[in-house]
């Protein structure tokens, strides 16, 4: 607890009357923050995510291109549902797990969390192409798109919507 003296007129110390409210601001904040199950994370380089624990941990798949970079990504502890976003320098190549297969956009879930630097709803379906891979041990879906340039991959685990 912080505790504010007042120190004027050699009085005592007195504590303000607006601790307690102060107090419970930044109680009600970090609890807020405190208990979600989100976490977010990103790095610059695959090399950085690799060394950070990403892959291993399962957030970001071992198959995204060694030379991606600035990935950003989103993870829930609870659900495993996830998002990953990667540029790629021009001309990269890069295999998908062979049980993935195209779909159209329509086909696919919305990530959940999404963020900010996820792209719109109306970009991607007019620049990316899509598909859906296996399935591992928790969500429904995981889905990767690739924009059409081929600088600009996603990764997403999802949930269908009930």
């Amino acid at each position: 607890m912080v505790v504010v003296f007042d120190l004027s007129e050699n009085q005592a110390p007195k504590m303000s009357k607006w601790l307690p409210l102060q107090s419970l601001a930044l109680c009600i904040a970090l609890g807020g923050c405190l208990l979600t199950d989100n976490f977010d994370a990103s790095y610059d380089s695959m090399a950085g995510a690799i060394a950070e624990g990403a892959v291993r941990k399962g957030w970001i798949p071992a198959w995204v291109p060694r030379d991606a970079t600035d990935l950003r990504e989103v993870h829930n502890l609870d659900t495993s549902s996830s998002a990953l976003a990667f540029d790629l320098p021009e001309g990269t190549r890069w295999q998908l797990p062979a049980d993935c297969r195209p779909i159209n956009f329509r086909d696919t879930v919305p990530p959940s969390p999404r963020r900010r630097w996820w792209p719109s709803d109306a970009t991607l379906a007019k620049s990316y192409a899509f598909h859906e891979c296996k399935a591992e041990a928790s969500p429904d879906h995981t889905f990767v798109g690739l924009r059409a340039d081929g600088r600009h991959g996603l990764h997403w685990r999802a949930y269908d919507p009930e």
